[in-house]
Order: C-alpha cells, then structure tokens, then sequence
C-alpha cells in the first residue's frame, strides 16, 4: 500500500508540476486549492501521511492552516513550500509544527528525499503512540499490522 501525500496550493500550474512529481515517486495524491479545503481533507481521510502546503494562500494560509491542524490535534507531518524562503519565514513555519521547508521551484530530488524524511517521522511517532496505548491497555484493532486485503475485511468485520 503507496503512502497518501496531500498537496495544498492555490497555483494550479505549481500543484499539477508537484503532483506529476510525487506521483514519479510512487505515492498517491490527494489535492486542495485551499487551507480550508485541506482542513476538511486531512478530518476526513486518516489515510494521508504527509501534507505538502504552499504558506501563500488568499483566506486560510498556510500558517493558519499550521496552526488549525495542532488545535484540532492533527499530527500530519507537514512540508512547507513557498516562493518567500526567508530565515524568518522558515523559522515561524518550524515552530508552527513544520516538519521541513522547502523553496520553489523545489527540485525533485531535494522533494524526494523530504518525503521519504516525513513518511519515517510518521512511522516513528505512530509506533510511540502504539507503544503508549498498549502501556496504558487501550489497543484496538487498528494497531493490527496487516496488508492483505483478507485480513483487512476480518479486521473490519471484528471491529
């Protein structure tokens, strides 16, 4: 099963240029023209693993979009892209819960390899959250590791 990478940009032209690139690299893509947009994606689909977000957007921008996603308690890591790459810029993504920052046009390879950073964050913090619940006692089924499509349906049948 491919890893969901959701791509948030208001330009049209920088969201098909990012989603034919992630897309080479073997990733499925969800897309939304809007903080607001995105916000409804990432409650929705528990699937997505990283959020690419461009911080230049009209209405929710991207550090408004930061800054809803840790209030509602929405831990997708989380790449920064603009066009404005200052040191300030950088700094106040960071601390709004960033995981990286990159500065278009970002080239593919710099993408890749912050991509495959993220997916292994998230895999590291969902195995600490894993851990803390089978401490506390409170595993379900969703902490079962399965791939098979047969096992999945017995999954959800015994939810």
């Amino acid at each position: 099963m491919t890893s969901t990478i959701l791509i948030v940009d208001d330009d049209p032209v920088q969201r098909r240029l990012l989603e034919a690139m992630v897309r080479r690299f073997g990733y499925d893509v969800r897309i939304a023209e809007s903080g607001a947009e995105a916000l409804v994606t990432l409650r929705g689909d528990p699937e997505i693993a990283v959020v690419v977000l461009d911080l230049v957007m009209p209405e929710l921008d991207g550090m408004g979009l930061l800054a809803k996603m840790r209030e509602g308690g929405l831990d997708t890591p989380v790449i920064v892209q603009t066009g404005h790459g200052s040191i300030e810029t950088v700094v106040q993504a960071m601390r709004a819960g960033a995981l990286d920052f990159v500065v278009k046009p970002v080239g593919a390879e710099r993408m890749q390899v912050s991509l495959a950073n993220a997916l292994r964050v998230d895999q590291l913090e969902d195995e600490i959250r894993r851990m803390k619940r089978r401490a506390n006692g409170t595993l379900s089924f969703k902490d079962l590791a399965s791939r098979a499509p047969d096992m999945l349906r017995v999954m959800r049948l015994a939810e």
